[in-house]
C-alpha cells in the first residue's frame, strides 16, 4: 500500500482540547517527523507534502513503537535523521530569541541554533513516546488554494498556512502550521495547535531566561537545563493525561 493509499483510507474529521498544552508536543512531532521521509519537492503543494508524509509517519510509529519504548535513544536518532533536513532551525531559533536576536552576535545565534536543535529533537521525541500510537489515523488535510501560493511566491506573505487533523485512540488534534520555502523545498517555520502557538511558547521561555540571567550568552548556556526542567513537568502531565483516558 502506498503512502497515498494510506492517506485516502484514513481521511476523517477531528478536533483538540485547547487546555492541554501536552497535545502541542505530541502533535508537533507527529507533524514534523514525516517531512524527512517525504519528497519536499517544490512542484508539490505544501498540503500534499504534509498529508502524504503524515500518513507515513503514522505507520512508522505503529510499526516501531515496541522498539522505541525499549530503546528511546534509537527513536531520538531516527527523529534527528528525519527532521534535520526539513526544519528551518535557523529561522525558528531566531524567532525563539525574538527581540534578543538583535543583541546577539552571529556566533551566538549559530550557537543557540545548535542548542535549540538538539533540545527540540529530544524534547518532542520523548513526549510522543507517552502516547498510544497504535490507533492513530489521519483526518482531513485542507488544500492550500492557488491564491495563497501565488501570494507567497510574489512575496506578499512570509509563509503558507496548512491545516490538518489527526485522531488518536481517545484524543483528537487540529493543527495549523506555517511552511516556507528554503532552498526550493518546503520547511516548517512554526506551528499552532488549536490556538496554542509553539513559537510563542518557546519565545516566552527564552524571554524568561533573559529576564533571569540578563545576558544572551548565559541564556543560551542555560537553555538545555531549562528544557530538561520543562520536559520533566510535561512528561508527568502527558502520563497523567494518558491515565485519564484509559
Amino acid at each position: 500500500m502506498t503512502v497515498s493509499d494510506l492517506l485516502e483510507r484514513n481521511m476523517g474529521m477531528v478536533g483538540f482540547n485547547k487546555s492541554s498544552f501536552s497535545g502541542v508536543f505530541f502533535t508537533f512531532l507527529i507533524w514534523c517527523l514525516p517531512f524527512g521521509v517525504s519528497v519536499a519537492n517544490a512542484a508539490e503543494t505544501p498540503d500534499k507534502v504534509s498529508g502524504n508524509a503524515t500518513a507515513r509517519v503514522i505507520k512508522l510509529l505503529q510499526d516501531n513503537r515496541n522498539t522505541y519504548e525499549k530503546k528511546p535513544d534509537q527513536f531520538y536518532r531516527d527523529v534527528e535523521q528525519v527532521i534535520d533536513p526539513v526544519i528551518a532551525f535557523d529561522e525558528m531559533a531566531r524567532g525563539v530569541m525574538g527581540k534578543y536576536a538583535h543583541r546577539a552576535s552571529d556566533a551566538q545565534i549559530k550557537e543557540f541554533t545548535g542548542v535549540f536543535r538538539s533540545s527540540l529533537i529530544h524534547f518532542y521525541s520523548k513526549a510522543v513516546l507517552t502516547f498510544d500510537s497504535s490507533q492513530l489515523s489521519l483526518g482531513k488535510v485542507d488544500p492550500v488554494s492557488p491564491e495563497i501560493l501565488k501570494e507567497y511566491d510574489s512575496g506578499k506573505s512570509r509563509s503558507v498556512p496548512v491545516s490538518l487533523k489527526i485522531k488518536a485512540k481517545d484524543a483528537e488534534y487540529s493543527i495549523s502550521y506555517s511552511m516556507m520555502k528554503e532552498g526550493g523545498e518546503w520547511k516548517v517555520r512554526n506551528i499552532i495547535v488549536e490556538g496554542i502557538n509553539i513559537g510563542i511558547q518557546f519565545r516566552n521561555q527564552f524571554g524568561e531566561a533573559m529576564n533571569r540571567y540578563k545576558k544572551v550568552e548565559v541564556a543560551i548556556e542555560k537553555w538545555p537545563e531549562l528544557m530538561q526542567q520543562t520536559e520533566k513537568s510535561q512528561e508527568k502531565e502527558l502520563r497523567e493525561k494518558g491515565k485519564d483516558k484509559s
